[in-house]
């Protein structure tokens, strides 16, 4: 290599290496995002991603990416090259994912039936005469796991002030999902008309999700042998890479600016690949009834509150 190539490459990993140490860093103590503004894109993915693992995995999120930058650096410092660290890293970031292809469907099955309770809840408070707003409010302490976060949230853009009918919207993005539009769309008529008759609506839409719920989770017992199939292919195809990058024979020439290059390019390639084999094996949400809502829109309105 020349030193103009030592030198990019140098540049690169200590670009990497500080972005990397930050993020994993900020997991470890943990943030409070501010509820009353929307989450990026990103962290709104990352987000959802986490929702579809198991309990005990979304506990251990900031150990996994604690572990997932200590291996990325390790493998950059024993190998010299930065791509074989940052695969090195996704690898162990992915693993859960790779173990668990049934977790998105779980998750929704999940909501769905948090969903139907807390409208149940919401039925039954909103009959004391409280508004739709206050009876929200009211039922952030004791929502369900599975939507609690969600809840939360709308509850406390509402305590601040913001329009009833954005605040619901964003509930709307944040589940994603075309069951969920159909009560954001009670909720939002309601804030308009403000007519008789919400709580007998909100117990025949929780009934509907009930049985969705529990239609939702024959199909998934069904696609039990899908998903294990998806598991054992996946975790082959892992097995055959990481022997391949551990034999010298094989993976000697990416150790070279060219070879990191490509070896960047099969390796989103390969993630790709994964990817697909988990939506083979996972159940599509509704199709959504609301369009989400525009990005500098959210932003707006989150920060003038």
């Amino acid at each position: 290599m020349t030193t103009s190539q030592l030198a990019l490459v140098a540049a690169c990993c200590a670009v990497l290496a500080t972005l990397a140490t930050t993020a994993a860093a900020r997991e470890a103590r943990g943030r409070t995002p501010d509820p009353t503004k929307p989450p990026s894109r990103m962290a709104a993915r990352v987000r959802r991603a986490k929702t579809e693992l198991p309990v005990n995995w979304q506990r251990r999120w900031r150990h996994l990416v604690t572990a997932a930058t200590v291996a990325a650096l390790a493998v950059w410092a024993f190998t010299g090259w930065p791509v074989h660290g940052l695969l090195a890293g996704a690898g162990v970031l992915g693993l859960p994912f790779v173990l668990h292809p049934g977790g998105a469907a779980k998750a929704r099955i999940d909501r769905l039936e948090a969903l139907a309770q807390w409208l149940n809840h919401l039925a039954g408070v909103h009959t004391a005469g409280i508004s739709l707003t206050q009876t929200v409010r009211a039922s952030a302490k004791n929502a369900p796991a599975p939507i609690a976060d969600n809840v939360q949230r709308l509850a406390e853009r509402l305590r601040t002030g913001m329009d009833a009918q954005l605040a619901f919207a964003m509930f709307a993005d944040e589940l994603a999902d075309g069951v969920s539009d159909h009560v954001v769309l009670l909720f939002q008529s309601h804030a308009v008309y403000k007519g008789p008759g919400l709580a007998d609506a909100l117990e025949a839409l929780a009934v509907t999700i009930h049985q969705q719920a529990a239609d939702a989770r024959d199909v998934e017992a069904d696609r039990a042998s899908v998903r294990k199939s998806s598991r054992q292919v996946s975790l082959v195809i892992t097995i055959v890479v990481i022997g391949c990058m551990l034999n010298n024979a094989w993976s000697g020439w990416y150790e070279s600016p060219l070879g990191q290059i490509v070896l960047a390019f099969l390796g989103g390639l390969f993630a790709w690949t994964l990817a697909w084999l988990r939506r083979i094996a996972r159940t599509q949400p509704d199709p959504r009834l609301l369009d989400p809502l525009p990005a500098h829109l959210t932003v707006l309105e989150g920060d003038t509150r």
